[in-house]
């Protein structure tokens, strides 16, 4: 790797090896010594319905950095699958200025699957997720390889650092003049019509899998839509204020959506990213020419308090950098006391366009009154509604 180019630390490997986990981890120790580092999981940026999955995430991310880099980053660290060494030139010949690590990590049969089944998501799968282990074991794309049975994630982290001598560079990534602009907050230009719906609400109230639970009945209905979760378009560390990580974000989502409707989306599920209406109003001014829908989630405190414990013991999706996972007792008091109070401010404010209440209630039932509530939006046979 040369000093004058952009680096990358690219995890890669089998579904449930921890990609995305020892990513993070890499991530946070760098941004806590000091180093202005971005976070990308690769998955949170190819949720279209479409085929060309490789080919989204490669458009999707040279369309990131740049951002990144504006923002200040000195490195980006990516967590995603890639198998051969066509597909990673899918991404390399993007990002002809990146100069990239590709880090394959690798662990046995029998753990591989306690952690994937830990994960509680689609168990079924598990068996794939071996047979893919196994095949990658034949492999040659990865700089390196590492070990991970019986480690812990900082110390798998601790020697990824070490092998990779030369990461990050030492000096600021540079943005190569006639190379990749760096663009600017600015509205994004849509040639046909488009509909958005945004969900939104305190935090806990279930915005993410909500959202993730309506965009994947649109994925199996045909609908040709995109999903993104603003918690996981813009991490960067040291942590920026408020400003710097809104425009980082708003600018990211700008630029995933103009990739997704170039691939041939007409709808985009958003979900998070704030809990005020007019924040959610001013995220949506980056893509005007769309029919915008907040549909606002909410939950009483005892729905939250629950919500907020179950995150603290890490129960639901593994979401890297979730805030809430591990904190004790007293702090978790703190997010449910200001997540209640939101929760009431956006009630009496009369937030949203729709209001759906998801106390008590499933993730599959809340999808079905989102579905009642927004009528022909989820018709894969429907254009989408006018402005």
């Amino acid at each position: 790797m040369t000093g004058d180019r952009s680096h990358v630390l690219w995890f890669c490997g089998p579904s449930g090896v921890g990609k995305s986990t020892v990513g993070w981890e890499v991530f946070r120790q760098l941004s806590r010594s000091g180093v202005t580092t971005g976070f990308l999981d690769l998955d949170q940026i190819s949720l279209l319905q479409d085929d060309g999955t490789h080919r989204v995430r490669a458009r999707n991310l040279a369309a990131v950095w740049p951002n990144f880099r504006a923002a200040g980053a000195r490195c980006l660290v990516l967590a995603g699958y890639v198998d051969t060494v066509d597909e990673v030139r899918e991404y390399t010949d993007r990002l002809p200025d990146a100069a990239l690590t590709l880090c394959r990590l690798r662990v046995g049969a029998t753990e591989l699957k306690e952690r994937f089944l830990a994960r509680g998501w689609r168990p079924d799968l598990v068996d794939d997720a071996v047979a893919e282990a196994e095949a990658l074991e034949h492999t040659d794309h990865a700089d390196l390889s590492v070990d991970t049975d019986g480690l812990a994630v900082s110390e798998v982290a601790r020697l990824v650092r070490e092998r990779v001598l030369a990461w990050p560079c030492a000096a600021p990534m540079a943005t190569p003049s006639g190379s990749v602009p760096v663009p600017q907050e600015a509205p994004v230009s849509v040639s046909a019509p488009a509909a958005v719906l945004w969900f939104s609400g305190a935090t806990a109230v279930g915005k993410s899998t909500v959202g993730y639970e309506v965009f994947s009945r649109v994925f199996q209905a045909g609908v040709p839509a995109a999903y993104v979760d603003l918690k996981q378009i813009g991490a960067l560390g040291p942590t920026a204020d408020a400003s710097e990580s809104h425009r980082l974000t708003a600018q990211n989502l700008a630029a995933l959506w103009t990739g997704y409707h170039e691939a041939g989306a007409r709808y985009l599920i958003v979900s998070g990213g704030a809990d005020r209406d007019d924040t959610v109003r001013r995220y949506a001014g980056l893509f005007p020419g769309t029919a915008l829908t907040v549909c606002r989630l909410h939950a009483g405190p005892a729905t939250l308090a629950e919500r907020v414990a179950q995150r603290g013991r890490g129960e639901g999706p593994a979401i890297p950098g979730d805030a809430i996972k591990g904190l004790g007792a007293e702090a978790l008091r703190g997010v449910v006391e200001r997540a209640s109070r939101d929760a009431e401010s956006l009630e009496r404010a009369g937030a949203g366009d729709v209001r759906v209440d998801t106390d008590g209630r499933s993730v599959q039932d809340v999808a079905d009154q989102v579905r009642a509530l927004v009528g022909g939006w989820l018709d894969p046979s429907s254009a989408p509604p006018s402005r």
